[in-house]
């Protein structure tokens, strides 16, 4: 299979071997990839997803909506071809997960892990805190918005502080380093 990279610090961009994927059928579809990856941690269950991207619809067409989206993060990224351990997401008829077991990249995850390590007083190293300064390319998402979705705009906005100020923290220590 692949390798999937997210970049998601700085304008999203989304790629499978080196070659940037655009054929999404919307930008929801983009936030639903990107949500999956970021809140991998557990599945989630399609109805807080409808409510997270399309709060608006009624349910029968939301979740028909939700199904169209994945079809497409799915057919865009190849995983409905790969070998089954090989997959992206864990797809179930109530919910849905990013495998992190999966050949992915996340630029959040070595960022968050350098920001951990220097939060809890373990002092990170040089080459941690250059490869952390040099993955924040900006603002998490930086110019992305579903207008219409005020729960994740919420979400978006909320990580998009957290990992800001994560950011100035790391450039301080950085800059004393």
């Amino acid at each position: 299979m692949a390798r999937l990279s997210i970049l998601s610090l700085g304008t999203l961009q989304i790629s499978l071997d080196a070659v940037p994927l655009t054929a999404f059928t919307s930008d929801k579809a983009r936030a639903l990839l990107t949500y999956l990856a970021v809140e991998s941690d557990r599945p989630h269950r399609r109805e807080s997803l409808v409510g997270l991207l399309w709060p608006e619809y009624p349910e029968r067409r939301a979740r028909h909506t939700l199904s169209q989206a994945l079809l497409s993060v799915r057919q865009v990224t190849g995983d409905q071809q790969a070998d089954p351990a090989a997959r992206f997401f864990d797809v179930r008829p109530d919910t849905l997960q990013f495998c992190r077991g999966s050949d992915y990249w996340l630029d959040l995850e070595p960022f968050t892990m350098a920001h951990r390590e220097s939060a809890f007083g373990a002092a990170a190293s040089l080459a941690t805190l250059e490869q952390a300064s040099a993955l924040y390319r900006g603002p998490f998402m930086d110019g992305f918005s579903l207008a219409d979705s005020p729960a994740f705009e919420e979400w978006l906005l909320l990580l998009r502080e957290r990992l800001e100020r994560a950011a100035m923290q790391l450039l301080e220590e950085f800059g004393a380093g």
